[in-house]
């Protein structure tokens, strides 16, 4: 089956914008799969940077860095994410929100792999740098996912839903990041 085939929308399903996620009808039980695979991939995307801005003083320990050089960490990590967005806008229009997804996940994968290598501060900026141009894509999809898991008069109520679940992704590590380091 090949997944990249055009699709005839409704008129009130299609996207409104090119690269943009249509709005089909869903049943109830497929809704709530989508708001809960929107929850995970926002959650999955803001843990990746929450953990390191919530272990911060602990990585600088093992980094053997000052307080200012970690300060590079974050902002390596806002600095692409923020301008990285702007890109995915043109990449999901011109090569679809199925492509952008695929590609994009494994993206996440392998640079998620990648924090296993670093071994200085200058490979933590770099990876940091990288898992922020990714985590835009976990950002923008958790979007998606929970737009699709409300009916069309509540898709304010999801953005707003679907922004803030990535946001929670702080909080929660600060919870049980300290326990992570303690079995670890």
């Amino acid at each position: 089956m090949n997944h990249y085939v055009q699709r005839d929308w409704q008129p009130h399903e299609r996207p409104s914008l090119p690269g943009s996620p249509s709005t089909p009808l869903h049943s109830n039980p497929k809704r709530w799969a989508y708001g809960l695979v929107g929850l995970l991939v926002a959650l999955t995307g803001g843990l990746g940077n929450s953990l390191v801005i919530a272990n911060l003083p602990y990585l600088q320990g093992a980094l053997g860095a000052t307080t200012a050089e970690m300060a590079w960490l974050p902002a390596a990590y806002v600095m692409t994410n923020v301008s990285m967005n702007l890109l995915l806008v043109k990449f999901r229009q011109q090569f679809g929100l199925h492509a952008f997804t695929e590609v994009f996940l494994v993206l996440y994968a392998l640079v998620t792999f990648g924090h296993l290598f670093v071994n200085d501060l200058n490979s933590a900026i770099a990876v940091r740098a990288a898992h922020g141009m990714v985590g835009a894509a976990l950002s923008s999809l958790g979007l998606y996912y929970m737009i699709q898991a409300f009916p069309a008069k509540w898709r304010m109520k999801a953005l707003v839903l679907g922004l803030g679940t990535s946001q929670l992704a702080l909080a929660l590590a600060r919870l049980f990041s300290e326990d992570l380091l303690q079995i670890a």
